[in-house]
């Protein structure tokens, strides 16, 4: 008789148990489907304190938002050129590079043979840009002329890794620091990290450089805990700051050179203006004005400014 007592009552203590476990992970995925703690980290940031030298990304409102880009399929990165004053995106579908004004209106297209999974850009100086091939793993850099309407990536110059295998949790974005000469490139998960990549491109032509890659392990804390994955990054050179793009979190973060968080944007409906999410942030890039510009997979352009620039 007793053996029976203990023996319905460890039943009914594994049942419940099931049960609350059952309710804990039921919890826990719904808090994952909502993103729970990038809202966290977000609201966190927009009470605390700011840095007076970065930008204050809690005053940006959007100014263009989801304008769609022609008939293009998967604009992946962007970048700014301060000497034209114009975008680049790149399309890892299509093999394009296409320049947009700031309004997200195209003006060239630019036929890339040789590659079919192009994922970032970045302007250098003058006619240099690097793009990124996420499934080789492998950086290039290409001189596009004002007239250049078609290239090959075989005649740039190669920087290949031999730290990741061939795929698509790769190179996801790229950036130049035109203040330490040094290109930030960002991969996108499993794992996760940003990197410098000094030597592929001196400005001084005359003067010899050694190509060195270091993982910039000041930003792993962050990565670990505030962003799923990496889908972009920029560098602005004004406030020295970098912006780290997540797609899956849908944040835009800002960082100092010591991987301290400064600030986000949220790409969620009803943040800074949007009537709907931004539903796959692909590509950042800030202009000389500190105007912030987002690509969302496959062809949506967005433009984000601050509220005192546009009263």
């Amino acid at each position: 008789m007793n053996e029976k007592i203990i023996l319905q009552f460890s039943k009914t203590k594994l049942l419940k148990a099931g049960f609350t476990l059952a309710i804990i992970a039921s919890i826990a995925s719904t808090l994952y489907v909502m993103k729970a703690e990038a809202l966290a980290w977000h609201v966190w940031h927009q009470f605390t304190h700011h840095d007076h030298h970065g930008l204050d990304l809690s005053e940006y409102e959007v100014a263009i938002e989801g304008k769609q880009l022609a008939d293009y399929k998967n604009a992946s990165g962007l970048a700014f050129n301060n000497e034209t004053g114009t975008l680049f995106t790149v399309l890892n579908d299509m093999s394009m590079i296409v320049e947009l004004t700031r309004d997200g209106k195209p003006i060239r297209e630019i036929k890339v043979h040789g590659t079919d999974d192009l994922e970032g850009i970045s302007h250098l100086e003058k006619d240099y840009y690097v793009v990124a091939d996420e499934r080789e793993s492998k950086l290039w850099l290409l001189q596009i002329k004002p007239e250049t309407r078609e290239l090959s990536i075989k005649d740039g110059r190669l920087l290949k890794f031999g730290m990741n295998e061939r795929g698509n949790k790769n190179f996801e974005g790229v950036t130049w620091d035109s203040v330490h000469h040094r290109l930030i490139v960002v991969k996108e998960r499993d794992p996760k990290y940003v990197m410098s990549v000094t030597g592929l491109y001196e400005p001084n032509e005359d003067k010899q450089s050694q190509i060195e890659v270091q993982r910039m392990t000041q930003f792993d804390p962050a990565l670990k805990w505030a962003l799923r994955d990496l889908s972009s990054v920029t560098y602005h050179e004004r406030t020295g700051h970098f912006f780290l793009l997540s797609d899956e979190s849908k944040l835009l973060k800002q960082f100092n050179e010591q991987g301290q968080t400064l600030g986000s944007l949220a790409l969620w409906k009803g943040f800074h203006g949007l009537h709907e999410n931004v539903p796959q942030a692909e590509g950042v890039s800030i202009d000389d004005e500190g105007n912030v510009y987002i690509v969302s997979e496959p062809n949506l352009f967005y433009v984000f400014k601050p509220k005192s620039s546009r009263t």
